[in-house]
């Protein structure tokens, strides 16, 4: 019992989840980052030593979890400011683990999910650094868009947005699967239009950050370095291929 607790705390459901939201918020980015992969990758290690619950609790668990995820992928509706974008998508994902996780989903599969859910959003927020660091903020569509301006750090950007959309070849789309593969109709239902509102959202986030009058370069910015690009698109080129054996290594077994 004290497993599934600690569990909740560091993959937040609703209500946790706006405590969860807050206290990362307030943390710098420097350490916002990694609590951001590391907490929800130990939540589900804890949930591998806990035992899942049956009856009435599982229920309940199920459709806090449901109710969770669509939640905070109907909120990345509205928003255009990419570390509360970020987060935001992240805590909409993590539903889906404890969803995976109550339907027999153990191990290192269960830790793999999270961490392939978890980990284009801490991408996500480190490129709202540079995005920051060249535009004041990383709020997108104020001014107009960002592609002409700086289209070495769009191009990365549009990639991780990719990944955290769980497009394939990411290993996010098989994360999807795996959780598609676990859960009855009904929640698979849900787990699909959770990932529409992904999609959805992100289209509304591009919007804003590619269509428009060209924003202004402030005097002193610069695009992204190429080496820094090429070492984005290396390590989004090593993530689709391990996402793409473990795929196939998932559906082999």
């Amino acid at each position: 019992m004290i497993a599934l607790l600690l569990a909740l705390i560091l993959l937040p459901l609703f209500p946790l989840s706006m405590l969860f939201n807050a206290g990362l918020q307030m943390l710098p980015v420097w350490l916002r980052v990694p609590a951001l992969v590391a907490l929800p990758a130990a939540g589900a290690l804890l949930l591998n030593q806990a035992t899942a619950p049956a009856g009435q609790f599982a229920t309940a668990l199920q459709l806090l979890a449901a109710f969770t995820a669509l939640l905070y992928a109907w909120r990345l509706l509205a928003v255009q400011e990419v570390f509360i974008w970020a987060r935001l998508q992240a805590t909409s994902a993590w539903p889906l683990v404890w969803l995976a996780w109550l339907h027999g989903l153990h191990g290192t599969k269960l830790v793999l999910v999270a961490l392939a859910v978890t980990i284009p959003a801490a991408a996500l927020m480190v490129l709202g650094c540079s995005l920051s660091r060249r535009l004041g903020g990383a709020y997108l569509g104020l001014r107009g868009r960002i592609g002409p301006t700086f289209p070495r750090l769009t191009g990365v950007f549009v990639v991780a947005l990719l990944a955290a959309l769980a497009a394939p070849p990411f290993p996010g789309f098989f994360a999807m699967f795996a959780v598609l593969k676990q859960v009855p109709a009904g929640l698979a239902a849900v787990v699909l239009a959770v990932w529409l509102l992904w999609s959805w959202a992100a289209a509304v986030l591009w919007q804003h950050g590619l269509f428009g009058d060209q924003w202004p370069r402030a005097a002193g910015t610069v695009d992204l370095s190429r080496s820094g690009a090429a070492l984005w698109l290396v390590l989004a080129a090593a993530a689709a291929v391990l996402g793409s054996i473990g795929g196939w290594s998932w559906w082999m077994h």
